[in-house]
């Protein structure tokens, strides 16, 4: 059992550290981190660009901000990549023990999770504040079906919580305010305590209907054939999920602007800057991968479900139909709905068998020691230290995104005058406000801070259309473009006698205003 876990998580820690950090949402995180650090206090207002300077900017993931600058601070790039495959690792593996001790099945949990829950969500698995919020949603799927199962008998015993589910469930409130500073997915965590309350009262409700239904039916004849009234299984009190969540609603509190992120999130969510102009968080279509593979994931789930001995516990189905649409709203949500959907399918797969499988063949003790050795050294080689000394492709072998423009933005940052309004490629904006934070940005993945006209305004630039009109309505004096993305700007610079080209390569091209 131990080789077949170690062999699952090795698999999901490579992951992470095979992928390179994208620039677009990891700088002005990063950067947001310095200035906490070196101003001793949570910016309010926008200091970074020039186009929104000074306005209202509510920074509500400043405690992972904080962290990933200790780490990169402590030890750089290699240690916020090493962190993030143990976090990654952690989450599955606190997923997979859940799916075992609720299935039975080792071979089965890890198979589903191999082939299914990690290429439907492993398209989030970048170093970023919602990282840092799984092994949150992770705990508290745990703690939540503890609760609700250890009395049912719905775990295997080696994994039954007994009666320390009631003091585990007292975990979810502290838990909620680390959550709270970290990311706003925080209100899922909300999400989980809700559907399982209504759950598991709906199923009590149910159950006692039915109880009092036979009992009234029962055949009575002679005095001593009269039954007793069978006794109802002993349950938790719905009460303790009751202050639970209670509890949890007060712990979002806990954060610098109080009832404030609560409104931080419904106006996000709102965003027609964000909801119509981010990847992310449009909805799945099988016209790219992530999109495909998480219909590839859908269809497996319901072949499971459809083919499945016995009927699906309700509150796993609470989770899965809400989650499943969020899903269908933005990708991002993918992650969440294969966390829930996960342990469900588990369950439902292990009834193909009826008989549980009391002890699993570990194989030749031999082969699992080779095999334990070459997934080792395979985390060795794919360590940040050593990875990169290796011939790999630049999007496997590098630390960074290879788009980043390091070299351009050093560049500008030696020329002796500066453009004081640059215009740039969005992705550009996030690493030059750390790479260069003298430099006053024009816009940068902090989708809701910037207009939608605003954005409007950058995507019709980015492809040469209305390019001097808009050009001079910013007052625009420099420009640092991306090769692939704005290829048909690049092309109008440098047909156009106003402007010098002062640094190219393959990632950007750098002009100032003559």
């Amino acid at each position: 059992m131990g080789f077949i876990f170690f062999a699952a998580l090795a698999i999901f820690a490579l992951r992470p550290l095979l992928t390179t950090i994208p620039m677009h949402d990891f700088w002005w995180h990063m950067a947001m981190g310095r200035q906490i650090v070196e101003s001793g206090q949570i910016p309010t207002v926008d200091s970074f660009s020039f186009t929104r300077s000074g306005k209202a900017f509510f920074n509500q993931s400043w405690l992972a901000q904080l962290m990933m600058f200790g780490l990169y601070s402590a030890g750089g790039l290699q240690l916020l990549i090493v962190v993030q495959a143990v976090i990654i690792a952690g989450t599955y593996g606190l997923l997979l023990k859940l799916c075992v001790a609720r299935s039975g099945r080792l071979r089965l949990c890890v198979a589903l999770l191999l082939l299914g829950t990690l290429p439907a969500s492993f398209t989030n698995w970048i170093v970023r504040p919602q990282s840092y919020a799984l092994p949150l949603f992770a705990i508290y799927l745990y703690v939540l079906t503890a609760w609700r199962l250890a009395e049912e008998g719905g775990l295997q015993r080696d994994l039954r919580l007994g009666k320390r589910r009631i003091s585990l469930l007292w975990l979810l409130p502290p838990l909620a305010a680390l959550w709270v500073n970290i990311h706003g997915s925080f209100v899922l965590g909300g999400a989980l305590i809700f559907l399982t309350f209504v759950g598991e009262w709906i199923k009590r409700f149910v159950s006692e209907r039915q109880e009092e239904r036979a009992w009234a039916q029962r055949p009575v004849g002679r005095a001593e054939d009269v039954l007793e009234r069978p006794e109802r299984p002993a349950r938790p009190a719905l009460v303790q999920i009751v202050v639970c969540g209670v509890l949890v609603g007060c712990a979002w509190l806990l954060n610098p602007r109080g009832f404030e992120v609560i409104g931080y999130v419904r106006n996000l969510l709102g965003s027609s800057q964000v909801t119509q102009l981010v990847t992310e968080w449009a909805s799945p279509t099988i016209r790219d991968a992530s999109g495909t593979l998480f219909f590839l994931f859908v269809i497996g789930a319901v072949l499971i479900l459809a083919y499945a001995r016995r009927a699906p516990d309700l509150i796993d189905m609470l989770l899965l139909a809400a989650f499943f649409w969020l899903a269908l709203g933005a990708i991002r949500n993918n992650v969440w709905f294969a966390l829930v959907a996960t342990p469900l399918l588990a369950v439902q797969a292990a009834s193909w068998r009826d008989a549980r499988v009391g002890k699993v063949f570990q194989g030749q003790p031999l082969l699992n020691a080779l095999l334990i050795g070459v997934l080792t050294l395979l985390l060795l080689l794919a360590s940040p230290w050593i990875k990169p000394t290796l011939a790999l492709p630049p999007q496997l072998g590098a630390l960074l995104d290879p788009t980043t423009p390091i070299a351009a933005v050093e560049q500008l940052r030696s020329d002796d005058a500066r453009p004081q309004r640059l215009f740039h490629d969005m992705g550009h904006g996030s690493y030059l406000i750390w790479a260069a934070p003298e430099q006053a940005v024009f816009i940068d993945p902090r989708i809701e801070l910037y207009p939608y006209q605003q954005w409007q305004d950058f995507l019709q630039i980015s492809r040469g259309e209305r390019v001097p009109e808009l050009l001079e309505q910013y007052a625009i004096d420099g420009l640092l473009l991306d090769q692939t993305y704005q290829e048909q700007l690049i092309m109008w610079a440098r047909s156009n006698a106003d402007w010098e080209l002062r640094y190219e390569d393959a990632v950007a091209a750098y002009f100032v205003r003559r």
